[in-house]
Parts: C-alpha cells; sequence; structure tokens
C-alpha cells in the first residue's frame, strides 16, 4: 500500500471516528510513522485531504453499487447495502458522509460542494436500489423512492449514533426494522413496555 493509500485510509478511519474536525496531521503522522511533511507533499492543506476523501468515498460506492447489482432487486439488495455498514457499526463509527456533513458548515467552499455532492451520490445509490425493489413488488412502502432514501438514510445514518452507546444495539434494531417496514409495508410490533409494580 502506498503512502497516499495509508494516509486515506487513516483519515478515513480518524473522519469516522471523530469527524473532519477531530483530527490533525500530527494525529496521521503519529499513526501512520511518517513525517508531517509526507502528509504536505501529497495533501499541502487540509482541504486538499478532504478532496480527496470525497473522492475515495465516491469510489467506494461505486464499487458498493456494482457489488449490490450482482444481488436479486428487493429484500437482498437492500440488505445488502445495509449490511455495508456493518463495520462502521462493529468500531463504534459514524458514517463517514455524514461525519463529513456535520462539519460542512466549517469547511471551505471548493470541500462543502465536494461533500454535498458526495452526500448526493449515496442518496442516488440508495433510491435506485429502493425504485428497483418497488418495481420487483418486494418492496411495499408507498412513498417515491427518493422520500424513501432520505428516511432510510436518517435512521440508519442515527442509529450508527446510538450504536455507540450501551447497549449497542441500535444498528441491528434499526437494519431488522427497515426491512421488515420495507418488506411488508408495515411497522414491526413494538415491544410491550414493561410496568412498574407499585
Amino acid at each position: 500500500m502506498s503512502t497516499y493509500e495509508k494516509i486515506i485510509e487513516l483519515a478515513n478511519v480518524y473522519i469516522q471516528q471523530r469527524g473532519f474536525q477531530g483530527f490533525s496531521y500530527a494525529d496521521l503522522e503519529s499513526g501512520i510513522g511518517i513525517r508531517k511533511a509526507s502528509i504536505h507533499h501529497h495533501f499541502p492543506s487540509k482541504t486538499d485531504l478532504g478532496l480527496a476523501y470525497c473522492a475515495y468515498k465516491t469510489a467506494q460506492f461505486d464499487q458498493l453499487q456494482a457489488e449490490l447489482n450482482q444481488l436479486p432487486a428487493g429484500v437482498q439488495r437492500l440488505q445488502g447495502y445495509l449490511e455495508a455498514f456493518s463495520d462502521c457499526a462493529a468500531q463504534g463509527q459514524m458514517c463517514g458522509v455524514y461525519a463529513m456533513l456535520s462539519d460542512s458548515h466549517l469547511l471551505l467552499p471548493e470541500l462543502q460542494i465536494a461533500v454535498f455532492r458526495l452526500a448526493q451520490k449515496e442518496q442516488h445509490l440508495l433510491q435506485d436500489i429502493l425504485a428497483a425493489g418497488q418495481q420487483s413488488a418486494q418492496l411495499q412502502a408507498a412513498l417515491p423512492a427518493a422520500e424513501l432514501a432520505m428516511m432510510v438514510s436518517a435512521a440508519l445514518k442515527g442509529a450508527l449514533l446510538l450504536n455507540r452507546i450501551p447497549p449497542h444495539d441500535a444498528y441491528a434494531g434499526a437494519v431488522q426494522a427497515i426491512v421488515h417496514w420495507l418488506s411488508t409495508g408495515t411497522h414491526p410490533p413494538t415491544p410491550a413496555l414493561k410496568q412498574e409494580t407499585p
């Protein structure tokens, strides 16, 4: 793996753990074991690193889409998309796209545009999955695919945040609820609340 790739991959970990503003080149230096000058050689500014990160994530989404398109439209393809975030959940990380969005008001306009385009890229990927599932009649929700994509994305990415606190089951619960809702058109049964005895 090249130094460039090592920097991008470690930046990805830090972004998903801490957000884009939550780490410095000094963190990358100590994490990889190289001099800061080497990092600046590849990425003169942190904005340059952010732009490269957006390109890296875009390529990941292209690869994910190609893999998902090999699966039957409907539940299997939706589950494949949702399970792509299982590593983030297992490691207590946020979604990298939403982590970038949370810091977007602090970014230079050039990077803001790249982040918004990255977010749109993922939304379109998810929208295509949902539209294909509706056309196959495996996904029953009657809302337009674009609206469903917003709802599913918000639920999934919010669950990743909640998954960082005990009992660390928010992601698994959200995945189960999303698949149940979209495949049946109904909400999953709500567990009965325990009543305290006097």
